[in-house]
């Protein structure tokens, strides 16, 4: 049997291209490093190491057997991955962690991964790029595209954006609002980086950047309550919104036939294995 400690030293002198190195890389002493080497040649049969003073090189066998041993420690992984319980980290904006994902994950659950034991981890969009790089998350479901080389982004869904505005507002009773006025008013915006900014610009071009934003708060709820007691009005998601409209606390001002919409992404690593729970809940998202 091939030992995958003897491995694992041959892979990090490979990719090192030095004693000293490869046994800081692994924690060993050098004499251990040789050893490892050593007894993998003799149970392979031939040499897989050049030596040259504190270099080292692959030999033509080495160079034959390096991607199976990438694939046998990869094996070795996976092996020790299915002994462990399945573990998921979900990464999402305050929107898509209040009022969106917890029915999908509950549906994930019951239908495709019973066992899963799973967090939520609630950042801002440009927060939850930075916690996907650092692998703090497993996947990340954002309110805009991450087009970034590494990573893989899916459409998720499509979803409302409406003007709402406290119900004394003065364009409340008429339900209606055009862009030359919604400019001349107060908009209270949520947090940075939700992408809502993004969406307003591509039902409006340019003339978007006109509207007149006097305060960001950080939560969808601080500004429905900012809105209700009359400091501005907002653009926000319908679903954030639907029971203080049907309730009367808020009241919606369309703008003609124009309907704005805001895209939902879901973005993960792209090395991820295709039955890795974040693969296997993309794929459901995607198909609910």
């Amino acid at each position: 049997m091939i030992n995958l400690s003897f491995v694992q030293t041959f892979v990090a002198l490979a990719e090192t291209g030095g004693f000293s190195i490869a046994a800081r890389r692994l924690g060993l002493s050098q004499p251990t490093v040789s050893q490892h080497v050593r007894k993998l040649e003799e149970a392979v049969g031939a040499q897989l190491i050049e030596r040259h003073n504190s270099r080292c090189t692959l030999t033509g066998r080495g160079e034959a057997l390096l991607p199976h041993a990438h694939a046998l420690l990869k094996s070795a992984e996976r092996f020790a991955h299915a002994a462990t319980p399945e573990e998921l980290t979900i990464g999402c904006s305050g929107n898509i962690a209040s009022y969106f994902i917890a029915p999908e994950l509950k549906a994930f659950v019951e239908q495709v991964c019973p066992d899963l034991g799973w967090k939520i981890y609630t950042h801002s969009n440009p927060g939850l790029l930075d916690a996907l790089r650092a692998g703090i998350i497993d996947v990340a479901a954002m309110e805009w595209p991450a087009p970034e080389e590494g990573l893989q982004t899916h459409l998720w869904r499509e979803e409302d954006l409406v003007v709402i505005a406290s119900p004394k507002h003065e364009f409340a009773a008429k339900g209606q609002i055009s862009f030359a006025e919604l400019e001349k008013l107060d908009l209270i915006g949520g947090e940075s980086g939700s992408g809502t900014a993004s969406a307003l610009r591509r039902t409006f071009g340019l003339k978007a950047d006109r509207l007149r934003v006097v305060q960001h708060l950080q939560s969808t709820e601080a500004v429905k309550s900012a809105v209700r007691a009359g400091l501005g009005y907002s653009i926000v998601l319908r679903r954030a919104v639907e029971n203080d409209l049907a309730e009367g606390r808020l009241v919606e001002l369309r703008l003609g036939k124009k309907k704005i919409s805001k895209s939902f992404h879901l973005t993960a690593a792209n090395d991820i294995p295709g039955t890795a729970p974040a693969a296997r809940l993309i794929e459901f998202l995607k198909s609910a």
